[in-house]
């Protein structure tokens, strides 16, 4: 399917294939004919006979150009489009060569004979049969191989036109199966630990609180649900599904978890990947060890339009693995949708992580 995209964009581009073959056809008529065309305004130039007028020497020019422009084009077309009907399929380069030359061959005899026929109907013989003809001759001793060369010139670019064309399907898909597998696997690490916290609320809270909880985690999945098709998502709607998570961590952790977001109104416009600012906040809260005494404060600011999501670090004396997937998923898909990189580094016990804000397309 690839390769049929990428092939019919080719197809759709025959249009300049043929002006290549045109307007390389009508160069090397110009230059094979600059002699014959400085013969005739030569000031010293002698006419063959009394009856050489500006009309018959104009009308010599125009043969001469066209029965040239037509055997460069017939050898160019021949080569380009038709010569693979001619040969054997698959056949190895020992076999075709040969048979290509004797082709090219026939074409040139062929053209020849009917360039003589032709100019005794039209323009005749000006300075006799044998010079007309070893005229034409040495004319397509050179003529031939350039068209047939050109023609495979052309080949070259097309089909590399069309290798191009399919590595850029072939990565776009690629791309496009990463970014899914990369959203899919967030629903479940979110769910993971959304359910853990739903336990703990379960487990200490009064039924109310539990209720509210749960009224709080059905938004939150409405914001999944509604996002999961696209890549990106404005500022503002993933600040707004922020605080409703916000809200969901502050009902179990109470004092130990303090969050301050200070966007300026005029970034809301721009766009991030969705659940990026949620996984930071969820980062934040797996891998530190936080209590009344010493909460882990996030800040959410805006600096060189970038978003920056920061936590004091508090280490844990556990094992703080985790699944595996989160800053390392939330750098690949912005390397996936953007050719921007996130900044992730530590600055005075600090853990810091800015997010190049994308600019909506108009």
């Amino acid at each position: 399917m690839q390769y049929d995209t990428a092939h019919m964009n080719v197809i759709n581009s025959r249009k300049y294939e043929i002006s290549f073959l045109v307007l390389t056809s009508l160069l090397l008529t110009l230059v094979s004919n600059l002699p014959y065309y400085s013969l005739f305004f030569n000031p010293s130039f002698d006419p063959p006979g009394p009856d050489w007028s500006i009309l018959k020497i104009a009308s010599n020019i125009t043969w001469y150009t066209l029965q040239c422009l037509f055997s460069i084009l017939l050898v160019f077309v021949f080569n380009y489009y038709w010569k693979k009907y001619f040969l054997p399929k698959k056949a190895p380069l020992v076999i075709t060569f040969p048979l290509s030359t004797i082709y090219n061959l026939l074409i040139a005899y062929g053209l020849l004979e009917a360039s003589m026929y032709f100019a005794g109907l039209t323009v005749g013989y000006p300075f006799g049969e044998h010079p007309t003809y070893m005229y034409y001759l040495w004319k397509y001793i050179y003529l031939i191989p350039s068209a047939v060369l050109l023609s495979y010139l052309l080949k070259l670019i097309v089909k590399k036109r069309v290798v191009e064309l399919t590595n850029a399907r072939l990565i776009e898909e690629n791309l496009s199966i990463q970014l899914t597998t990369l959203k899919d696997q967030i629903k479940p690490h979110f769910l993971f630990n959304t359910l853990n916290t739903l336990s703990g609320i379960i487990r200490n809270e009064p039924r109310e609180e539990g209720l509210k909880f749960v009224d709080d985690l059905a938004s939150v999945y409405r914001y999944i649900l509604e996002q999961s098709n696209h890549d990106l998502v404005e500022l503002s709607v993933e600040l707004d599904f922020a605080h409703s998570y916000t809200r969901l961590l502050e009902k179990r952790f109470h004092k130990k978890f303090v969050t301050e977001i200070d966007i300026p109104d005029k970034y809301l416009t721009y766009q991030i990947p969705p659940l990026t600012i949620q996984m930071l906040i969820e980062n934040a809260m797996k891998h530190n060890e936080f209590s009344d005494a010493s909460p882990v404060n996030i800040r959410i600011y805006i600096e060189n339009k970038n978003v920056v999501i920061e936590n004091n670090i508090l280490p844990k004396t556990s094992d703080s693995s985790g699944l595996g997937i989160g800053l390392q998923n939330l750098s690949m898909r912005y390397k996936i949708l953007t050719d921007q990189e996130i900044v992730i580094n530590k600055i005075q016990n600090k853990f810091v992580v800015r997010l190049p804000l994308i600019e909506k397309s108009k």
